[in-house]
């Protein structure tokens, strides 16, 4: 009779095993998936997946694995989140195939670009593991750090900051995606130094809705993680008017921290452009040519040592439909 039972008790969770495991057929960008935890896009459909929305040169889809960990089917779009060297992208895609808007969400690591590196004591962020959730009419992420506050400074109390800021992109019926909405929590740790003499153990614990160890590297990520059908040219503005003030910033900084953080920024910052002329050349290549003394377009002319993102930027600019443009634009990058 035991034997029985456990026989049955074993067949029941078997069978419920793999009814978990039994894979959800859905439709996407015009592909059929059948999924069980996450899959893979297959290598050749990289480009139709991510061209359009991804931040870099097509070259680098060669051998580069993209997965789509999280999606939502409806009738008229599904929207997908989808890994990419550790880099996440929100997407609505139409169901017979097309890419309707997409976000770069998070890039590996890259709230510790966002440290406050004007604290003269120093302060030092690790990136812990950030959660992304897609719901059926929004997506958010969250970028969970901790910080070591006045890290430079010997003897005095141990700070810390156990951080996290969420930023929730709404996604409407027709699949366009919003501007996101931030909201931070902070839990401050301040514990007396053990190595202090007469310490007694003593620790307090406060909790805000307000970060205080991000810096000025917050707009850096809240600029390229905007929704597509949000760009415009005020977006180009704006890129102009933080890559000054960085470049200010580095300027007067008053410690080699300062410096390394303005840096730091700057250089995403500049990535950042040239992904996003890959992304949008039209809207991108019009602006500057309308703004050839700009410091953006400074930045750009860097990055043309990039052979292949030359090699890319050249093949966009063969494909303007505007003749005057796409004239300046050769003659630029003979």
């Amino acid at each position: 009779m035991k034997k029985t039972l456990l026989l049955s008790v074993m067949l029941l969770s078997l069978c419920a095993s793999m009814s978990a495991l039994s894979p959800i057929r859905v439709r996407i960008n015009g592909e059929n998936f059948a999924f069980i935890h996450s899959e893979k896009v297959p290598e050749s459909m990289n480009e139709k997946f991510l061209k359009g929305v991804y931040c870099g040169t097509t070259s680098d889809f060669k051998d580069v694995e993209v997965f789509i960990t999280q999606f939502k089917a409806f009738e008229n779009y599904t929207s997908t989140v989808l890994e990419v060297l550790g880099d996440y992208y929100v997407v609505t895609y139409k169901p017979e195939g097309g890419i309707i808007d997409g976000a770069l969400l998070l890039k590996k690591n890259d709230i510790e670009m966002a440290v406050d590196y004007t604290n003269p004591r120093g302060n030092r962020m690790r990136a812990k593991s950030p959660t992304i959730d897609l719901d059926l009419d929004k997506v958010s992420v969250t970028r969970n750090f901790l910080t070591q506050v006045n890290a430079n400074e010997m003897g005095g109390p141990i700070i810390t900051e156990d951080g996290s800021v969420t930023m929730v992109y709404a996604i409407d019926q027709t699949g366009k995606i919003s501007a996101p909405t931030t909201t931070e929590h902070s839990t401050w740790i301040e514990a007396e130094n053990s190595s202090v003499p007469g310490n007694r153990g003593g620790k307090t614990v406060s909790e805000r809705n307000r970060c205080r160890t991000l810096g000025p590297g917050m707009n850096v990520i809240s600029f390229y993680t905007q929704p597509l059908s949000k760009e415009t040219e005020a977006t180009a503005r704006r890129l102009e008017t933080l890559l000054k003030e960085f470049d200010e910033m580095q300027a007067s900084a008053k410690t080699e921290l300062e410096v390394m953080g303005a840096v730091t920024c700057l250089v995403d910052l500049k990535s950042a452009q040239r992904g996003m002329i890959l992304r949008n050349p039209k809207l991108w290549l019009t602006w500057l040519n309308k703004n050839p003394k700009s410091q953006s377009m400074e930045a750009l002319t860097e990055s043309l040592d990039d052979e292949d993102f030359k090699r890319e930027l050249l093949k966009e600019v063969k494909s303007l439909k505007n003749k005057k443009l796409r004239r300046a634009w050769l003659k630029r990058l003979k």
